[in-house]
C-alpha cells in the first residue's frame, strides 16, 4: 500500500509542494516579525542593504564613471539628496531670518549686510542649483520688508548666490 501511494505522487508535484510551502512559510514569519521593515522598504524610505556589495576593496582606488559624473546610481540616492537639500532649505531659512534680524539689531551697514548673507548662502551649494533657490530668494526678500535699511529686490537676494559681487 505504501509503495502505491509514493509512486502516484511525482517529483514535480513533490517539490512545487515544498516550494509552495517554503515561500508561504517565509512569507508569514516575515510579516510577523519584520512587518515594519518591510512596509519602509516597500515605501521607499528604507534601502536593503547589502554588508558585502556596497564596500571597496583596498586596490579599488579607481572611482567608477558613474561616481566620477556625481550623479546618482539609482532612484534612491537621486531622492534622498532632494529630501537633504529640502532639509538645508529649512536649516537656511532659519539661518536668514536669523541673520537679518541680528543685522537690523547692530544697525549694520547693507553692504556689511550683503557679504553677510552671501557667506551663509555660499554654505549651501546645493540649494544655489536646486529649483528652491527662489523660493529662498522670495524668503530673504519677504524677511528684509521687515527693516527697510535692509530692503532686498528678487534681483538683488539672487546675485547674492554668486561669490563675486
Amino acid at each position: 500500500m505504501k509503495n502505491a501511494m509514493l509512486n502516484s505522487i511525482s517529483w514535480n508535484s513533490y517539490l512545487v509542494a515544498v516550494v509552495t510551502l517554503l515561500v508561504l512559510w517565509y512569507l508569514y514569519t516575515g510579516f510577523r516579525y519584520y512587518y515594519s521593515e518591510i512596509k519602509q522598504i516597500l515605501s521607499g524610505r528604507k534601502k536593503i542593504g547589502f554588508p558585502s556589495l556596497g564596500k571597496k576593496t583596498k586596490n579599488d582606488s579607481l572611482p567608477s564613471s558613474d561616481q566620477e559624473d556625481g550623479k546618482p546610481t539609482n532612484l534612491n540616492e537621486a531622492f534622498q539628496e532632494s529630501f537633504a537639500t529640502l532639509d538645508e532649505v529649512k536649516e537656511l531659512s532659519a539661518r536668514l531670518t536669523g541673520a537679518v534680524s541680528e543685522s537690523a539689531e547692530l544697525g549694520r551697514p547693507k553692504q556689511e549686510f550683503n557679504n553677510y548673507i552671501r557667506l551663509i548662502l555660499s554654505e549651501y551649494p546645493y540649494v544655489k542649483i536646486s529649483s528652491l533657490r527662489s523660493n529662498v530668494n522670495n524668503f530673504l526678500v519677504y524677511e528684509t520688508k521687515k527693516h527697510p535699511e535692509l530692503l532686498l529686490t528678487s534681483n538683488e537676494a539672487d546675485k547674492l548666490w554668486e561669490e563675486n559681487n
